[in-house]
């Protein structure tokens, strides 16, 4: 981890101050984190639902790694992964067209 130990001074109008703040904010980001971006040319990327879907998948996993330790201690035989499949899927499909608007 980098230590960020040296202070730059920008001034600015208060319209524009606010207006910074604000794609900041909008884009998830700290202020100095947002200037910082923008002064080297980094791209900023905002992907609107990815934290939803980021939820959902975390919920299919779980489901998953249960209904295995389950059939790993024999309680379930067999496992209808029709749904889950489903969701996937769906979750997969979303996300790829998030990665074709960011290209």
């Amino acid at each position: 981890m980098r230590t960020r130990d040296v202070t730059i001074t920008v001034r600015c109008t208060e319209d524009e101050r606010r207006k910074i703040r604000e794609r900041a904010t909008s884009r998830g980001l700290k202020l100095s984190d947002f200037v910082l971006r923008s002064a080297l040319g980094k791209k900023i990327v905002v992907l609107e639902g990815f934290h939803e879907l980021s939820k959902q998948l975390k919920s299919v996993g779980n489901n998953l790694n249960q209904l295995t330790r389950l059939c790993n201690e024999g309680r379930v035989k067999v496992a209808e992964l029709k749904e889950c499949r489903g969701l996937l899927m769906d979750i997969y499909g979303r996300l790829g067209m998030m990665l074709k608007e960011v290209k």
